[in-house]
């Protein structure tokens, strides 16, 4: 079956991922991927000459017509079938005017596109689990409740804008995809950015000599999902009809608490385990210090996240993912690759991103 794929976010690491699997499924389909100008080199280079029945268009979200011309709004609106909006901020230090500019703003834009479009078939939205902000206990994949508080503009902003799409979804075929924590390919642990459990690796490797410490005595899970898993499960859903009008929580429905999480972690890049504790308030005090907080790399924004006590709810994902053979994977099972490549790599100034 051919389609005729609107896609944003090019050429970000899911973006490129999932264009790869879309081609392979559907390799007589049509691609529009809208990138900025200047990452049209970066974009060209992840395509590698590779221009068959692919388009890149030089526009921005933020902007009125995503910065298209109107005979290109005008010839988009005529032919694409599936958009899927990747493109936003991720980033739980960034301030909150670009942060709304670009993951409200933008996702507003994009939806105002997506209603002109006359073919649609779905609208594929990629949102986070953490729109739930700083809730506890059991998270709904069909629940958007406003949060107490949030821990960041990221969470912020992108609840905003997963409100601003569930508005539209009784107008337009949508599927909204909730991912947890994105960490590298489950086999080969490509990543394109160290954050999040990498910064636990680099904190790791910074004490490596010395005896390692736990940091608090946490009970609270940690949601990671190897990118590989993120790309098979999204592509499904965003095809089959079961997809339509649903939100997915991509996540393990077994995630590791975050002590097994970062044992196993310090197990692998050490070879040995955790043997003293450190606890949470000192943490605090220690990574309050932008000189410390960066010679060890971890930010101090990630802190709230070794305390955070939500379990997020999978029971839709899996009753759809049933009878397919995806799943994600438990982490003890692709701890090994994902630390081999930030091992062979963490001198790489382009993966870090603290």
């Amino acid at each position: 079956m051919n389609h005729s794929y609107f896609i944003t976010g090019y050429p970000g690491f899911i973006a490129s991922k999932l264009v790869k699997a879309l081609q392979t499924e559907y390799p007589s389909s049509s691609f529009y991927l809208l990138i900025l100008k200047h990452e049209r080199q970066i974009a060209e280079n992840k395509l590698e000459n590779q221009y068959d029945h692919i388009h890149l268009l030089e526009g921005d979200i933020t902007k009125d017509q995503l910065g298209l011309s109107s005979t290109e709004i005008e010839h988009l609106s005529e032919h694409i079938t599936h958009c899927i909006h990747l493109a936003a901020l991720y980033d739980l230090t960034i301030p909150y005017e670009p942060a709304y500019s670009c993951n409200v703003t933008g996702t507003k834009n994009v939806l105002s596109f997506v209603e002109s479009c006359k073919n649609l078939k779905r609208f594929c939205y990629f949102s986070t689990a953490y729109v739930s902000g700083n809730e506890q206990g059991e998270i709904l994949e069909n629940d958007l409740k406003e949060p107490q508080s949030f821990r960041n503009f990221y969470e912020q902003t992108k609840h905003e804008a997963e409100s601003i799409v569930r508005a539209s979804i009784n107008r337009i075929p949508t599927t909204i995809i909730r991912p947890g924590i994105i960490v590298g390919d489950s086999i080969t642990g490509e990543t394109i950015k160290f954050d999040g459990p990498y910064f636990m690796m680099q904190f790791i490797n910074r004490l490596a000599r010395l005896p390692i410490p736990n940091i608090g005595k946490s009970t609270s899970k940690i949601h990671l999902v190897p990118v590989d898993f993120i790309i098979k499960a999204s592509v499904f859903l965003m095809h089959d009809a079961k997809g339509e009008s649903k939100t997915y929580h991509l996540l393990s429905p077994d995630s590791p608490s975050i002590q097994e999480a970062y044992s196993l972690l310090c197990q692998e890049l050490t070879g040995k385990k955790p043997s003293w504790t450190l606890s949470n308030r000192f943490a605090e005090r220690l990574l309050s210090f932008s000189i410390l907080s960066k010679w060890l790399g971890v930010p101090y924004e990630t802190l709230s996240y070794f305390s955070h006590d939500a379990q997020y709810d999978t029971t839709q994902l899996m009753s759809d993912l049933q009878g397919t053979e995806i799943k994600c994977p438990p982490f003890e099972e692709y701890v090994g690759p994902i630390v081999q490549y930030y091992k062979n790599n963490a001198s790489d100034l382009n993966l870090k991103r603290y």
